[in-house]
C-alpha cells in the first residue's frame, strides 16, 4: 500500500500498527461493559497489529522484473 520503503521506515510502521492495535485491545479488556479480559483483549489486539501491518506492507500488485534483475544466460 505505501510502496517500497526503507527498512526503519518499515519498522517504524509495524511497530505504530501493533502498539496502537494492542492499546485498544488493552483499553477493550479493560472496559467493564465489554465482556472481555485484559489477556484475550491484547492477544487480539497483537493479532489485529499484525494484520493491519501486512496489509500496510505488502505489495499486492505483482510487478515484473526489470530487465537489470534478470540473470543473463551464458552460451555454452
Amino acid at each position: 500500500m505505501f510502496g517500497p520503503l526503507p527498512v526503519l521506515h518499515k519498522i517504524v510502521l509495524v511497530a505504530g500498527a501493533v502498539a496502537v492495535w494492542i492499546g485498544l485491545g488493552a483499553w477493550s479488556g479493560a472496559m467493564p461493559h465489554i465482556p472481555v479480559t485484559l489477556g484475550p483483549g491484547i492477544v487480539l489486539g497483537t493479532v489485529a497489529g499484525v494484520v493491519t501491518a501486512y496489509v500496510l506492507l505488502h505489495d499486492f500488485h505483482r510487478r515484473p522484473r526489470m530487465s537489470t534483475e534478470c540473470e543473463r544466460r551464458r552460451p555454452r
